[in-house]
């Protein structure tokens, strides 16, 4: 390759990072991981919500240092660490199946600023969502929260979760189950699925659980 043909190849790619990180330019991603949410773009915010490995978000806008985007998606929206996010080819998708000979483009950023990225035909690999549960403080997944992995429990619930849960959700394949007291004690409710709003008897009144 000729040296103005590289410098020409190595622009235009150049290019689509600077759309990529363009707040005007929202486009589809995934969490390569269980990812928190934050209030703002840094690890000092508040989390308000979790995403699951795997979990298809919006991308909306990315901070000049492309380190932070900001992405809406079934949940609280909010930011998350871009190192974590693969950009998805396409926004609507085949909905009549993967075709292989569809071009895959991603874009990885590194912590330190740096970022990667690959054009080529690979199969799609699809993810399969951890499974785990994450808490809140507030009905409809909003306020504080936390998230246990399948196979975690707590006994006992510090005083600064302990009587404040009122919704829940459930990812993958876990199951849940919340007791009134500590130790597994009390009135206990197991469920698989969603709770946006615990049931009056539950509500803010929550001080053990396990994850199955």
């Amino acid at each position: 390759m000729s040296l103005s043909k590289f410098i020409k190849t190595t622009s235009m790619a150049l290019v689509g990072v600077t759309v990529f990180t363009s707040a005007a330019m929202a486009f589809p991603a995934t969490s390569k991981t269980a990812l928190n949410v934050r209030s703002g773009p840094g690890t000092n915010y508040r989390v308000v919500d979790a995403l699951y490995s795997g979990e298809r978000v919006n991308v909306e806008r990315c901070t000049s240092s492309r380190s932070w985007c900001y992405v809406t998606h079934s949940g609280p929206d909010g930011w998350v660490s871009a190192k974590y996010l693969q950009r998805r080819a396409g926004g609507g998708g085949n909905h009549g199946g993967n075709n292989s000979s569809d071009p895959n483009f991603s874009i990885e950023f590194g912590s330190n600023g740096t970022f990667t990225f690959s054009f080529g035909n690979r199969p799609h690999r699809p993810h399969r969502p951890q499974s785990k549960a994450c808490f809140y403080e507030h009905t409809r997944y909003r306020g504080r929260s936390f998230c246990l992995k399948e196979g975690e429990s707590v006994r006992r619930l510090r005083h600064r979760w302990n009587d404040q849960i009122s919704s829940m959700r459930v990812f993958g394949d876990a199951e849940v189950t919340v007791c009134k007291h500590a130790g597994y004690r009390g009135l206990c409710r197991t469920v698989s699925r969603d709770i946006p709003r615990i049931g009056r008897r539950l509500n803010d009144e929550i001080s053990s659980i396990k994850v199955r």
